[in-house]
């Protein structure tokens, strides 16, 4: 499993850099949902970004499970409407495995942010730019990856990466709502 972690998630920023030559060696598109699994328990760790005053209860830890299953099915239903939309479906398959594998590198990523973020070595305005950061890293790969891994025009590819904050947004947003 640890060899297609490895694999699956040099493949996704190989082919965010446009190298598609390690496409090849992702993991298929079902086994590629694996990186839900690797993923939930930096999943977990993000319900310590709840907004303040809202307490982390079990029915709160509830909710955020089913968005979670939620955001990890609906981008890649969506996807497929938006792939045949704009004439790339051929793509489709390498995409959504490929974003499999880029929401593994995006958790760990803010995984590590709010680790460093929560220890308090960093002053406040310092952690704020760093999360910011991760942010900024995180839209540009995403869009990187939307627009090689689809074959797809920067403004579409904006659009994709819109459509996948969105979700996340109402989702994040219904699961706060949910929990409360």
């Amino acid at each position: 499993m640890l060899g297609e972690i490895r694999i699956g998630c040099a493949a996704a920023l190989a082919l965010a850099g446009g190298n598609a030559g390690p496409v090849s060696a992702l993991p298929d598109f079902w086994r590629s949902f694996r990186a839900a699994i690797v993923a939930f328990p930096l999943s977990l760790l993000l319900l310590a970004m709840v907004p303040h005053g809202l307490e982390v209860t079990g029915k709160l830890v509830a909710a955020d499970i089913v968005g979670y299953v939620i955001t990890w099915t609906a981008f890649p239903l969506i996807a497929v409407y938006l792939a045949d939309r704009l004439q790339v479906f051929q793509n489709y398959w390498r995409f959504i495995t490929a974003t499999n594998w880029a929401n593994l590198i995006q958790s760990a990523v803010f995984a590590l942010v709010i680790l460093v973020n929560t220890s308090g070595v960093l002053p406040e305005v310092i952690a704020a730019m760093l999360f910011m950061a991760a942010w900024f890293w995180i839209l540009l790969f995403k869009w990187r990856l939307a627009r090689h891994g689809l074959g797809i025009a920067n403004f579409a590819a904006v659009g994709i990466v819109l459509v996948d904050l969105a979700l996340r947004l109402i989702v994040a947003r219904a699961t706060i709502w949910a929990g409360s």
